[in-house]
């Protein structure tokens, strides 16, 4: 398989929601977003401080979205990536700098990753002697993963699968948390699936951060799927009522291109996104830098008992 089968997007259906955090009802509307021919809304819960989107995504609309070539190779038309595939150079060497603080804390080698799209992490995982598997809501992604790397992915969401318990030594979910649609039961599903003292590795966004004061309702990860964003005490609360010990929490230091640092800068001002001269700047993709995130932090916790 060259490359993923992808599926034509559909119209997509929203509908109105509380806070999928706290399940209050109460919150300031706090930015209006024009985007892709859709106005979205997010609220900041006044209860908990989570800003959500509201209405969201029905559930109903999310695998075709994440089936579809406009979220994973959108170009100039993108709801999501410019090119996910294109990054494959630069995310597995990410890939490989989180693979080494895991196994810092990592006792064992039995690993699921969650959400792991193209696989370039499951496959940096099993260069690393890693036992892995992955779930990937997107078929055409799931299917290209498995394909190619020779691991088993499953096409399913991560709310919707039961994972056996006690079974894994790490899991792993990048770029998770904000699309979740109960962030509190997938913790408590990871808690039940993690042998103890197993290790839970992630990396997610701050609503106080500095990207988002600055950038307000243009903020780039307010796109369609973000389902919410949580505070940082917020979080941090979540993770140790279901049972996760803190054990490191550091801002993000990916690797990228030159060119998709440039696409995720242009990705905050209307209409930023040019294919007719982004294409023309092909040359900075053999630029590979690491930059330090300025709104994303890496969070690795370990199972308590």
């Amino acid at each position: 398989m060259n490359r993923p089968q992808f599926e034509k997007l559909r119209p997509i259906e929203f509908e109105p929601v509380c806070c999928p955090v706290c399940g209050a009802d109460d919150y300031d509307r706090v930015y209006e977003k024009p985007y892709h021919g859709y106005t979205m809304r997010f609220c900041k819960c006044r209860r908990c401080n989570t800003l959500y989107a509201n209405p969201r995504m029905t559930k109903e609309s999310l695998p075709n979205l994440y089936a579809s070539e406009e979220f994973f190779e959108g170009k100039d038309n993108s709801v999501n990536y410019y090119s996910f595939l294109a990054g494959e150079p630069y995310l597995s060497r990410t890939a490989r700098a989180r693979l080494k603080q895991i196994g810092k804390y990592a006792t064992g080698k039995k690993m699921i990753e969650v959400a792991s799209a193209a696989g370039f992490f499951l496959n940096e995982a099993k260069g690393a002697g890693y036992d892995v598997e992955g779930i990937e809501i997107s078929r055409p992604m799931a299917e290209y993963a498995a394909q190619r790397w020779g691991v088993p992915v499953r096409a399913e969401s991560i709310e919707d699968v039961e994972l056996p318990s006690e079974s894994y030594d790490v899991i792993a979910a990048w770029g998770v948390f904000t699309i979740l649609r109960d962030p509190c039961a997938v913790l408590a599903k990871y808690h039940r699936a993690l042998k103890p003292g197993g290790v839970l590795a992630f990396n997610t966004y701050y609503n106080e951060a500095l990207w988002a004061k600055l950038w307000r309702q243009h903020w780039y990860i307010l796109v369609l799927n973000t389902s919410q964003i949580h505070s940082r005490d917020t979080l941090k609360r979540l993770v140790e009522e279901a049972g996760f010990e803190v054990r490191q929490r550091r801002r993000e230091w990916p690797y990228a291109t030159a060119k998709y640092a440039a696409f995720q800068l242009l990705s905050h001002i209307p209409g930023g996104v040019d294919r007719r001269w982004l294409d023309r700047l092909d040359v900075l993709n053999r630029i590979v830098i690491r930059v330090p995130a300025p709104d994303v932090y890496e969070w690795i916790c370990t199972k308590r008992g």
